[in-house]
């Protein structure tokens, strides 16, 4: 790969920090390579690589996937799954609960605050299943009319 006289471009290592980390999308994010530890005897390494191969070389390959996500996504937006009313919500809240056991602790409130988003996200999308509707009895209500002055 790395070679005295054709060092790896700008390009080539953009290209690189794209297979570890796809960012177009939580899926490319998902999708990427967290199993590639090293690049050769490529030193300098660029700083966002270094830090993706030191996050691939934890075990569990899930947490790196979520990891990444965390970090490369700073809002998870949740309409694609509003289709689904709350059936999905559960799910969601289990994710971030997860998602808070691999964050750094100081990152914790950080995944708080994205939970609590994403809940409020479906609290926007279907209000009437968070808060029921109010009473359309129009007999309990005075008309202006009324009202003694």
């Amino acid at each position: 790969l790395f070679s005295v006289n054709r060092p790896i471009t700008e390009s080539g290592w953009d290209a690189f920090s794209a297979i570890l980390c796809g960012t177009s999308s939580i899926n490319a994010t998902y999708c990427s390579n967290h199993t590639l530890k090293k690049i050769g005897n490529s030193d300098p390494l660029p700083t966002d690589l270094r830090g993706l191969l030191e996050l691939n070389k934890y075990r569990d390959k899930k947490q790196v996937a979520v990891r990444k996500i965390l970090c490369y996504h700073s809002h998870l937006d949740m309409e694609p799954f509003l289709e689904w009313d709350l059936k999905v919500l559960p799910l969601a809240v289990s994710w971030f609960d997860k998602a808070r056991g691999f964050s750094q602790n100081d990152d914790e409130e950080n995944v708080d605050a994205r939970k609590l988003s994403a809940i409020y996200q479906f609290a926007r999308a279907v209000p009437l299943m968070f808060v029921p509707a109010s009473p359309k009895n129009a007999s309990n209500k005075r008309k202006i009319d009324e009202v003694n002055w």
